[in-house]
């Protein structure tokens, strides 16, 4: 392949990647094996949150693309499961600050941990100084992609 068709190659597995990886289907296999009960719309805002940390509700619905209403209706789900709390912003009592609950920081800890599991399932085959050099460039991408990998996601025994 040459420099000029690898950009097309880039574009073309991630578009089929984040479909593939996002579907409802994988997310509800995902939330299965973790041994999660969740409604698979309802992944997504957990993810979030266990990424970012506590956001003002608005800020919640414009980082999924939702809805303010139905943004709304997936944080009522959220916290009647007791997943998420939400509270009152200090100094402006009519914004919403949502965080993971403990038990939502639990769930959203083995989601990942089986998003983990399976990506080291597709890469069983590879070898060690391989999977290192994807890693890295693919972190070089996103970064130059200004996407800044979350701590949360990254591996505890990194260092």
């Amino acid at each position: 392949m040459d420099g000029n068709q690898a950009p097309q190659s880039v574009l073309s597995s991630l578009t089929h990647l984040m479909a593939r990886w996002s579907s409802a289907q994988v997310q509800a296999e995902i939330a299965r094996d973790a041994g999660a009960e969740i409604d698979t719309p309802d992944i997504p805002a957990l993810y979030m949150l266990g990424l970012e940390g506590p956001l003002r509700a608005s800020d919640l619905a414009d980082r999924l693309h939702l809805s303010r209403p139905t943004a709304s209706k997936q944080l009522a789900r959220l916290d009647r499961s007791g997943l998420v709390v939400r509270t009152a912003e200090p100094g402006d009592g009519r914004v919403t600050i949502v965080a993971l609950s403990a038990k939502g920081r639990k769930l959203h800890e083995r989601l990942v941990a089986q998003g983990r599991t399976m990506a080291a399932a597709a890469m069983s085959g590879w070898a060690p100084d391989a999977a290192a050099q994807f890693a890295q460039q693919l972190a070089a991408f996103a970064d130059s992609l200004g996407i800044a990998p979350s701590a949360s996601v990254t591996d505890p025994t990194d260092g």
